[in-house]
């Protein structure tokens, strides 16, 4: 199915150009989502992916304010610049001013677009959007299916248990889903926000480490194209920083064994040469906001049928991620030197952000959640895995269903 976004302010034109829309074969009402202004139409292409978008040049900004004879370029450079708004595959833009279709033609041309003039006695500006209608609606038809499942929201975990059966505890409706010739196992399910039903897919990697969770967030971001990759479950603490079953949200996140080991007169040294990657800034500032909500926080606490469990926090900071299982203080310790603020180390994070940071446009921003279950020391055991997959998981439904 075609989907067009007609950004239109005038209500005769916008009742003309819908009558010759609705001309065309395989185009109905639920094709068609209109905007009256330039305000109106972000909110649209936050949400939206469109086929086509019909774009009044001399649009309002805002309900409350006059047509502005630059409302719609305004428009368009702001949707081509910025990574929150989903591209339309082609725009046409549309003005009965002549003046207006002379100062946009070359904006328009230099995406390959067109600016064709309305006009009240021809239909010549109509039927050459018809024809370009006609041929999305046969290139989609002809075209081989590329994405079959889409989601908001793709989470995975390095563990199916106890970190995945977190996950799947929330109450969020889950149900096995396949995908043909893929083996990981999915589980499809849905949230309300405070403005929309979203969509999410969960799944576990087949191993622990960051190889397997980056071929997961990868797979998982070109199969379901998601808004948002998410990552849960646990992690090794930074003693006196933290407290078991405390949430850090990684930023940044770093492979700390990235770098160059030589040999020298005091023996083996290595050289560290970490590449950071962080979160972005809306969601940042999102989880910080979240931080301080102590009420919702010590909810989750409550929530767990095991009493007298420390005060919990979500810490916005540095969490590293490595090849291996850590058991020595000392390694801990030498990790630190390369970030005076870490707060946790584990072995999976990285490599989701490293996915992200790479995927294709428009790529997803990274959420890692990751509780701590120890403190990477002799007295390291799993006596706390289950309690810190489940703070991870349930401070996820709450930051999701209120923030996202």
């Amino acid at each position: 199915m075609i989907k067009i976004l007609l950004v239109e302010d005038n209500q005769a034109k916008l009742k003309a150009v819908l009558t010759g829309l609705f001309q065309v074969h395989g185009v109905g009402e639920d094709c068609i989502h209109k905007a009256r202004d330039v305000q109106e139409a972000k909110l649209r292409l936050k949400s939206e992916h469109y086929d086509l978008m019909i774009l009044d040049i001399s649009i309002p900004l805002t309900s409350d304010l006059d047509p502005n004879p630059e409302g719609g370029n305004l428009l368009l450079d702001e949707i081509l610049v910025r990574d929150i708004y989903n591209k339309p595959r082609e725009v046409i833009g549309l003005t009965a001013f002549s003046e207006v279709k002379l100062s946009s033609d070359a904006r328009f041309a230099n995406e390959l677009w067109s600016v064709l003039h309305y006009s009240a006695t021809s239909d010549d500006w109509l039927h050459q959007i018809q024809r370009k209608i006609r041929h999305i609606i046969a290139n989609k038809e002809t075209a081989a299916p590329t994405n079959l499942y889409t989601a908001d929201v793709c989470l995975l975990t390095a563990l199916y248990r106890p970190e995945l059966t977190a996950v799947l505890g929330l109450p969020w409706g889950w149900e096995p889903l396949t995908i043909e010739n893929d083996p990981t196992e999915y589980f499809l399910g849905s949230f309300s926000t405070k403005n929309e039903r979203m969509s999410i897919v969960a799944a576990c990697a087949p191993r622990m480490g960051m190889p397997a969770a980056a071929v997961l967030a990868m797979k998982m971001i070109m199969t379901f194209k998601p808004k948002y990759i998410v990552m849960t479950g646990i992690t090794a603490g930074v003693e006196n920083k933290v407290n078991l079953g405390d949430i850090i949200a990684a930023d940044p996140s770093w492979d700390y064994g990235s770098g160059k080991r030589t040999s020298g007169e005091d023996g083996s040294v290595f050289e560290s040469a970490p590449h950071q990657l962080g979160l972005d800034n809306l969601v940042r500032g999102k989880l910080q906001k979240f931080s301080r909500d102590a009420q919702q926080l010590n909810s989750i606490r409550l929530g767990w049928p095991i009493g007298n469990q420390k005060l919990l926090t979500l810490h916005v900071g540095p969490l590293a991620s490595g090849a291996s299982v850590l058991e020595d203080p000392e390694i801990t310790e030498s990790i630190q030197g390369q970030h005076r603020k870490l707060l946790g180390v584990e072995m999976e994070a990285y490599g989701v952000f490293a996915a992200a940071s790479e995927a294709p446009y428009p790529q997803p921003s990274v959420i890692v959640l990751k509780s701590v279950c120890d403190f990477a020391n002799a007295d390291k055991n799993d006596g706390h895995q289950e309690y810190a997959s489940y703070t991870s998981a349930k401070v996820f439904q709450l930051f999701a269903e209120q923030y996202l």
